[in-house]
């Protein structure tokens, strides 16, 4: 039996806290994402009256940019745990 040499591990209630503190992340990176694309849109279309056109050019560049940063996090959320 091998000792790990993380000295957190065998600190009850670390995990748990770990594990709530990655599922915020992800939901707040998620809500974040979601709602700057609707301000793009509500922005664009309604109050800048531009075309849909434009306002789907503005939204697939920052849709662009931002999906990686996004996928990432979530793809740290779900990942698979380490096997002990």
């Amino acid at each position: 039996m091998a000792v790990s040499s993380n000295p957190i591990n065998g600190m009850p209630g670390v995990e748990i806290q770990r594990e709530q503190t990655r599922t915020r992340i992800a939901y707040i990176a998620l809500y974040s994402y979601i709602g700057l694309l609707t301000i793009v849109i509500v922005i664009g279309w309604w109050l800048l009256k531009l075309k849909i056109d434009e306002v789907f050019k503005i939204l697939t560049a920052v849709a662009g940019i931002l999906s990686g940063i996004v996928g990432a996090i979530i793809g740290f959320y779900f990942r698979d745990k380490e096997k002990d």
